[in-house]
């Protein structure tokens, strides 16, 4: 008697097992390989960025195409970015595991040949996962050969609010955003920048998946002020999306300046897949 109750004890624990096993995998959505931005009614792209990835996922390189061009490459706990023409550095951002603590930009001295120095620097806040602030130390260098600079310790501040940020704000000057309902893909790599003008292609660079916490939802609108003029809008950005699936294949923002309206559309296609 003993030895079948513990039969059945064993039996109930398998079936148990299997019935955890049997969760549903669901597959990790490929990443986004190639980003197109059409301004206006142009036809021909403003400009295009191609990525490629290591087996783990992780961004190994990206190509840029538009008004100039330049390669990003990893490199150890770095990320560079290189002109085509010229080889030289642009931009380095230094990462601490996958996340991104700080950018240096570089610049030729005019005063010295072949002499290069750190023009900006910018060091990124989380509390958290969350990016909250950024500080940034600019300089410059002058005739007698020195270099003078400007520190700002609270240069840009991100304030969030359900899992996205809402305003983002540099001195008296503000951006707020408003969400849909709809989650965001964790694959989709829009990100609030600090950028009072979001249409550029930092927006929507891949490396924003490495600034720690994703957005929970996809913005719908975005306005600018400059405090005390709260109702009194600098700008406006309106953004819609056409998804296929899963995926977001393209995103238009109409921008609206006084009597000055643009549009941007971004396309979107993912290829890479680590499954």
């Amino acid at each position: 008697m003993k030895r079948y109750l513990f039969t059945l004890l064993v039996g109930s624990i398998c079936l148990t097992s299997c019935g955890d096993d049997d969760k549903p995998i669901i597959p990790e959505l490929n990443s986004v390989t190639r980003i197109s931005c059409f301004e206006g009614e142009s036809d021909s792209p403003k400009f295009t960025l191609t990525v490629d990835y290591t087996n783990d996922g992780r961004v190994s390189n990206m190509h840029y195409s538009g008004d100039d061009e330049w390669r990003l490459i990893s490199s150890d706990n770095k990320y560079l970015t290189l002109d085509i023409s010229s080889g030289e550095t642009l931009e380095e951002y230094i990462l601490n595991g996958n996340v991104i603590i700080e950018k240096n930009v570089s610049k030729k001295n005019k005063y010295a040949s072949n002499e290069v120095y750190i023009s900006d620097e910018y060091r990124y806040a989380y509390s958290g996962s969350e990016l909250v602030q950024t500080s940034w130390v600019t300089r410059w260098p002058d005739e007698k050969g020195g270099y003078k600079s400007e520190s700002y310790a609270e240069y840009d501040k991100f304030k969030w609010e359900n899992g996205n940020v809402t305003v983002f704000s540099r001195n008296q000057d503000r951006i707020e955003y408003e969400y849909r309902v709809e989650p965001m893909p964790q694959n989709f790599p829009l990100r609030v920048i600090g950028s009072l003008e979001p249409v550029g292609l930092e927006v929507v660079s891949p490396l924003n998946l490495m600034f720690g916490r994703h957005g929970k939802n996809l913005p719908i609108k975005a306005y600018s002020y400059t405090i005390p003029n709260m109702s009194e809008k600098n700008a406006e950005y309106i953004y819609s999306y056409t998804t296929v699936g899963d995926y977001i294949t393209e995103m238009t923002i109409n921008e609206t300046k006084g009597n000055e309206r643009n549009t941007y559309k971004y396309t979107f296609e993912y290829n890479f897949s680590r499954n």
